[in-house]
């Protein structure tokens, strides 16, 4: 693996393996054929296989019980984010707040084409596209939300694609590159994508608002980062390594002034190789992680 010693995020000491640490990590739920770990207020989401070429939501409660909604099947493995919607009081009035799985449903077995964004409502497990952000010129895929601030990818054939971000409080949706992400994470001021160019695979952080420049925390990498996690002043995403998954993180951002140039560190551990998707909270870059066997507890968690 090449990391580009230009870019200053990943100057120092990347290319070294994480030093071992002791770890005692559990398996939590058994997942057969799963992808596409998410969590958020001790709920958890993913992706299973039922039959070939049919692909369920899962989802387990805060009280450790896993269940299957009662949704249509998708063609191709679903994305989940977990997060809070509810517009302009979802921060400060509890009463507002609707904990939502959201999730593209596109046409077919496509993961890409014919995309809307969907909401699934924790509390009653009901579901309902979200008609702010569809539209017919564009395919909407790789939400992701907290407390009623979104990103999501607009593609197709239309002069605007890109990445965009949506707020509830305001009602306005600003694209904030023209890069189509691969994942998005969201946090209540920021939000960070990955993304694949002619120079490589990277990861960005932009401010939600569209204001500021952008925070480049990894850029020209041979492979792709994944699993991108988002708190209120930190990012963290895995790279796949030599028999290893190798994790970073950032230190704390910076305001809206500046100084613009991200200091990244190596996690002092790594995760197992077959490590397919790994997920976090508000405050902790990586809690979980999925592999063959299921959802697996880390212990001691990444932060």
């Amino acid at each position: 693996m090449r990391i580009t010693p230009t870019i200053a995020a990943l100057a120092a000491g990347l290319g070294l393996a994480a030093a071992p640490v002791a770890r005692a990590d559990r398996l939590e739920t058994p997942v057969e054929a799963g992808a596409n770990l998410a969590a958020a207020a001790g709920w958890q989401a993913w992706s299973t296989e039922t039959a070939p070429g049919t692909h369920r939501l899962q989802l387990r409660r805060p009280d450790g019980s896993v269940t299957t909604p009662e949704i249509a099947a998708f063609g191709a493995p679903v994305d989940p984010a977990i997060g809070t919607r509810g517009g302009a009081d979802a921060i400060n009035t509890p009463a507002s707040r609707r904990l939502s799985a959201v999730y593209s449903r596109c046409a077919g077995d496509s993961a890409l084409a014919g995309c809307d964004v969907f909401a699934l409502d924790l509390t009653t497990l009901t579901e309902e596209k979200v008609a702010a952000l569809a539209t017919k010129a564009y395919s909407e895929t790789v939400p992701s939300l907290t407390f009623g601030n979104w990103s999501l990818v607009r593609r197709g054939g239309g002069p605007a694609k890109g990445t965009y971000a949506y707020s509830e409080r305001s009602g306005r949706l600003r694209r904030l590159s023209p890069t189509l992400a691969r994942e998005t994470a969201t946090s209540v001021s920021r939000m960070a994508f990955t993304y694949n160019s002619s120079r490589g695979f990277g990861l960005q952080i932009r401010q939600s608002s569209g204001d500021g420049r952008p925070l480049v925390a990894a850029a020209r990498l041979q492979l792709e980062p994944r699993s991108p996690q988002l708190t209120r002043y930190r990012a963290g995403w895995l790279l796949p390594g030599d028999g290893v998954t190798r994790v970073f993180q950032t230190r704390r951002f910076a305001g809206s002034g500046g100084p613009f140039t991200l200091r990244v560190d190596e996690a002092p551990r790594t995760l197992p190789a077959g490590v397919r998707s790994a997920a976090g909270d508000s405050s902790t870059l990586f809690e979980r992680y999925l592999d063959e066997e299921g959802v697996q507890r880390i212990d001691p968690a990444i932060r």
